[in-house]
């Protein structure tokens, strides 16, 4: 994926805690991570194993090439390196590592990163919407609306979920003028494809999931999308202070 400086500082996070957040995910998923130092010259491939908040360290697994592992403890700078369920990520950690035990094997320790790189295509990323902010997709069949709630968006498309699914819905199905109602920002009106039909637990209850894309959305209605997006993520980074 090639993208120009301008576009890359949009896919750049700045804010800690969402730096951290990442980089767990990349420790509990256990990707792996190339790490890249001596200005590209030299490659050691790892995997995340801690991440030390309270202390700003990372911990790295020790790697295979111990020639590999020597020249890294001699870098200042390295470029860390992941693409986990095809999402590149990467970072940049300054400073030389250190040799640490970890679970009673050798590992690196090194400074966190102040930002933190993932590429997420526009048109792939959904928002997982809170409770109190999901809006309501309207969708007529034979002269019947039928609301369901909206749990996820972006500019690709919705999934929406509903306790009683009165429609036939498969995928490969189109609706040709589904409404939905965002508070504050107006009506988006547009056409979708059923892409994935399923059931999600919630408690004792099975409620029906549908994910659809948006077959046709104009610029100012992707606008639109982008902007209840970025008021739901400003809200939401709000509560975590």
């Amino acid at each position: 994926m090639s993208v120009s400086p301008d576009d890359l500082e949009s896919y750049t996070i700045t804010f800690r805690r969402e730096i951290v957040f990442y980089l767990r995910q990349l420790v509990n998923d256990r990707d792996q991570v190339s790490v890249s130092f001596n200005e590209g010259a030299d490659v050691l491939l790892t995997m995340l194993l801690h991440v030390d908040d309270e202390n700003d360290q990372l911990y790295c697994d020790w790697g295979g090439s111990e020639t590999a592992n020597n020249r890294y403890l001699q870098s200042d700078r390295a470029f860390f390196i992941a693409t986990p369920n095809g999402v590149r990520n990467q970072f940049l950690c300054v400073g030389r590592p250190q040799v640490i035990t970890y679970e009673g094997k050798p590992a690196f320790t090194v400074k966190l990163p102040e930002k933190y790189v993932r590429m997420q295509r526009r048109e792939f990323f959904r928002l997982t919407l809170p409770m109190t902010q999901r809006p309501i997709c309207k969708i007529t069949v034979d002269g019947k609306a039928h609301d369901l709630s909206v749990v996820d968006i972006g500019i690709g498309g919705v999934a929406m979920e509903t306790a009683n699914l009165q429609f036939p819905a498969e995928i490969g199905t189109d609706f040709t003028d589904a409404i939905i109602t965002i508070s504050g920002f107006g009506e988006l009106r547009t056409p979708i494809g059923v892409r994935y039909v399923g059931e999600v637990a919630k408690g004792t209850l099975h409620v029906k999931r549908l994910g659809c894309v948006f077959t046709r959305l104009s610029a100012a209605q992707e606008n639109l999308v982008q902007k209840f997006m970025a008021q739901i993520q400003r809200e939401e980074k709000a509560k975590l202070g």
